[in-house]
């Protein structure tokens, strides 16, 4: 929400320091840093937009054109799936705490917690236990690395001290950020038995397993073993007030107890710049909502950088 309030303050303040350049009137002087400001910035967002729109068509094009495929039938390389997110075992997230495979949980606008007076901080924590796409044929593994992620908010909150929950307090000190200013945090989460849409790239399983299994490796690069997983669930749900003895491990959240962990091929980001979406909408209402999204991208990015550039030249006074 303070994203969007964001937004539309720009928009509104861009708009009106075009009035005002092109109309004239008392406070010229007043909002002349303000036009020249809009102005610069406006046409920097105007060329991104345009190459955005651009990229966005070519990613739909990528969807559109591959058939969705049974998963006993994807062959190697391009596929598009639709399934029921399954696993042996869930984290359970930072923010919404809801039993997850998969979440991301981002924070920005608060401060360092060394020094409140420092610019903007952010940060971004992710973690995955093994989760497959299934459907009536088979499963196949995700490693949902490099994804672009079409997922709802589980938690999208601006938050300051006192309205902050414990949750989200030791999130925020967790990543040395701190709990006094305005903070806005967000979190995506793939849960048991979502409905998943997921294009990428089937391809030989290159080492995805969990960090115990690999030593002196990134963590980032290896999903989160089920006494990782455990442990995660005890930290958590002690922040939150909750007695070791009533808490329940990480078990299979599905009935499940036959996976796979170490498959020959799973489903990942491919080489070459090719899309890898995770999605819980329906493929066609993805295509086109990427349709609508690049076409005013592409369209609408041009006519904001025009209008800036004459923002720009009317405070040089060329115009």
């Amino acid at each position: 929400m303070l994203r969007k309030i964001s937004a539309r303050l720009w928009q509104v303040g861009w708009f009106a320091a075009w009035v005002v350049a092109t109309r004239g009137g008392p406070s010229l002087a007043l909002v002349s840093g303000l036009t020249f400001l809009f102005g610069c910035t406006g046409v920097i967002a105007g060329i991104y937009l345009f190459f955005r729109g651009f990229e966005l068509l070519r990613r739909r094009r990528w969807i559109e054109d591959t058939p969705v495929s049974k998963i006993s039938a994807a062959a190697m390389g391009h596929v598009k799936v639709l399934g029921k997110a399954i696993g042996p075992y869930t984290l359970l997230s930072p923010l919404a705490n809801v039993d997850c495979y998969y979440y991301k949980a981002v924070a920005w606008d608060g401060r360092s917690a060394q020094d409140d007076q420092t610019s903007e901080a952010r940060t971004t924590e992710t973690l995955f236990t093994p989760f497959f796409v299934e459907d009536d044929t088979g499963r196949l593994m995700i490693d949902p690395r490099g994804a672009r992620l079409d997922l709802p908010y589980e938690y999208d909150e601006a938050v300051s001290g006192d309205s902050m929950s414990q949750c989200t307090r030791r999130f925020l000190r967790r990543h040395g950020l701190s709990t006094s200013g305005d903070t806005q945090v967000s979190e995506y989460a793939i849960k048991p038995g979502d409905s998943v849409f997921v294009f990428g790239t089937l391809d030989e399983n290159r080492g995805l397993g969990s960090m115990a299994e690999a030593k002196g490796c990134d963590s980032g690069g290896t999903y989160v073993s089920r006494e990782a997983a455990d442990l995660q669930r005890l930290e958590q749900l002690d922040a939150i007030g909750i007695p070791q003895g009533e808490v329940c491990p990480a078990s299979p959240a599905d009935g499940h107890p036959d996976f796979d962990l170490h498959p020959r091929v799973v489903l990942r980001v491919g080489d070459n710049r090719q899309p890898f979406v995770l999605s819980r909408q329906q493929p066609q209402r993805l295509i086109d909502s990427m349709a609508r999204k690049s076409v005013i991208d592409i369209w609408g990015g041009p006519a904001l950088a025009l209008f800036s550039v004459g923002l720009v030249m009317k405070w040089l006074g060329v115009w």
